[in-house]
């Protein structure tokens, strides 16, 4: 017999599957047995460009991008998340998938990779690697860099033989002293003085820009006017005011101006280092320049003769040969100053004036490494005895003569220092760089030394004082205030604890207030005092 369901049977049966079929297809898709349905599915990468015309996604080479599936969905909503994975469809080893979603480009050429649904490829790209060689790079900075603080931006082109990136090749950009150019970015700074090498850098090509920063010169500070005497040096020693203030200036540069012969030049200029030398009374104009400054100079050379050019440390020895004496003398080589005159005054003979007696010429080539000069003088006897002589020596140029040696003196043998006293004490006073300088007769006895003592009248009656014992020579140089001042002045010489008398009494004598700048004068020696 054939069972036949009703129609209410069967009504019944379709209420009852229906919620049994939905739960079922739930839980199937909820725990992956059923897989849903993925919609939008698409392939992307980070970095590198898709090119159209050759449907090709290109790559450089070792260049890394990461892979996305984008935003996808899938059908129903509730089921288990599909497995979407990436995978390169050949074996070419062009690419490689590292870390899931890494893609790492390892040769040229060209590679098939898809986004995978399982074993399914939803969504397939090809990948062309390629390694771009730059053909050719230029450099063009927008400004020049001279000065610190100068700024410049650096524009480049480079070429390459593959061309179709959208990001193009970039350049690097390197200083060799950042201290002196500073680079940020393609932005240069200049902050420093010196020299730096900039180097622009695209693979294997490379430009370099180089660069000699300078300090801008605000101001060039130095007197108008620069007195110097005839035979004085003098380096000029300009101040340099830079902005930035407390740069290394530029190189500083010096000219004579005015069109002279040599021969009618007041001064001498050394153009490296500014030295100036006197040689004839008048006046010259020097430009001092650094950079785009100038500064002129009036440089006026007086008829003073220099302490720094005069003859210095003449000594002696001598001994009687026959019915002479024979005098051997020596002093420092003065630089520059080939000839030489000796000068002396015989005493005994009762001359009063100095006159030459020799006169020395010497070659450099012949200047001991102890840079003296030497020579011989010989004078007769006085009644067989030694004569009363001063001597002294001085320099000549073609330009100019020096100051005098100190005064050496040659006396008849004497054995008391107490019988005999300091002669012909005087000073000269250069009230302009506040400094005196004594000289003295050599009193004649060997080994004698020299005390000088001083009296203060602005004091009142106040005595005298030692200013300075055990003097070797017969001069002394004395530093002066800056204040006024009214003193005197007396030598008397020594040896073995036993006195000579006084000498005769010098006056220095000025006002702070009044116009001291008329340079050195002389103050002649005043009448002989009485021995003491």
């Amino acid at each position: 017999m054939r069972f036949t369901p009703d129609k209410k049977q069967i009504k019944l049966f379709i209420i009852i599957s229906i919620p049994i079929l939905i739960i079922t297809q739930y839980y199937l898709f909820k725990f992956g047995i059923l897989r849903p349905m993925v919609r939008g599915v698409e392939l992307k990468i980070s970095k590198g460009d898709y090119v159209e015309d050759i449907d090709q996604f290109v790559m450089k080479l070792n260049e890394e991008v990461t892979l996305s599936s984008g935003d996808y969905i899938y059908i129903p909503t509730y089921a288990k998340k599909p497995n979407i994975w990436f995978n390169v469809l050949d074996n070419k080893k062009v690419t490689k998938i590292k870390e899931g979603n890494k893609l790492v480009a390892l040769k040229e050429g060209t590679s098939s990779i898809a986004i995978m649904k399982n074993s399914r490829a939803l969504r397939k790209v090809n990948i062309k690697v390629v390694n771009p060689k730059v053909q050719k790079l230029l450099v063009e900075p927008e400004n020049s860099l001279v000065y610190v603080g100068d700024k410049s931006k650096i524009n480049t082109v480079i070429e390459v033989d593959y061309n179709r990136f959208k990001e193009k090749e970039k350049a690097t950009y390197e200083s060799s002293d950042e201290n002196v150019v500073k680079i940020s970015g393609n932005k240069l700074e200049a902050v420093g003085v010196g020299r730096a090498t900039v180097t622009v850098k695209a693979q294997d090509k490379e430009e370099k820009l180089r660069y000699n920063i300078r300090a801008k010169v605000a101001h060039i500070d130095i007197e108008d006017t620069i007195e110097i005497g005839i035979g004085e040096s003098k380096q000029l020693n300009p101040s340099i005011i830079t902005s930035p203030k407390g740069l290394k200036p530029p190189k500083v540069e010096y000219q004579l101006l005015g069109r002279k012969l040599s021969v009618e030049r007041s001064i001498a200029l050394d153009e490296r280092n500014g030295t100036i030398q006197g040689i004839r009374s008048g006046k010259e104009k020097v430009k001092i320049t650094c950079d785009n400054k100038e500064k002129v100079v009036t440089i006026k050379v007086t008829n003073k003769i220099s302490s720094d050019n005069k003859i210095k440390n003449l000594r002696h020895s001598h001994q009687i040969v026959g019915n002479k004496l024979r005098i051997f003398l020596e002093w420092d080589y003065l630089d520059g100053i080939f000839d030489y005159d000796v000068y002396l005054k015989n005493n005994s003979l009762e001359e009063s004036n100095y006159k030459i007696v020799k006169n020395v010429k010497i070659k450099e080539d012949n200047i001991k490494t102890n840079k003296k000069v030497s020579t011989t003088i010989e004078v007769d006897l006085v009644n067989g005895e030694l004569p009363d002589i001063n001597i002294y020596v001085v320099g000549k140029s073609k330009d100019f003569t020096t100051g005098p040696s100190n005064i050496i003196s040659i006396k008849p043998q004497q054995t008391d220092i107490q019988n005999l006293s300091v002669k012909n004490l005087s000073v000269y006073v250069d009230k302009e760089n506040k400094v005196a300088r004594f000289t003295w007769d050599d009193i004649g006895i060997e080994g004698a030394q020299y005390s000088i003592f001083v009296k203060n009248n602005l004091l009142g009656n106040s005595g005298y004082e030692l200013l300075e014992s055990n003097i070797g020579s017969n001069e002394y140089t004395m530093n002066l205030s800056d204040s006024s001042v009214d003193l005197e002045f007396y030598v008397r010489a020594n040896k073995d604890d036993k006195y000579s008398g006084k000498s005769n009494i010098v006056n220095i004598k000025f006002d702070s207030n009044e116009d001291n700048s008329g340079g050195e004068e002389e103050n002649k020696p005043a009448e002989d005092t009485p021995i003491e």
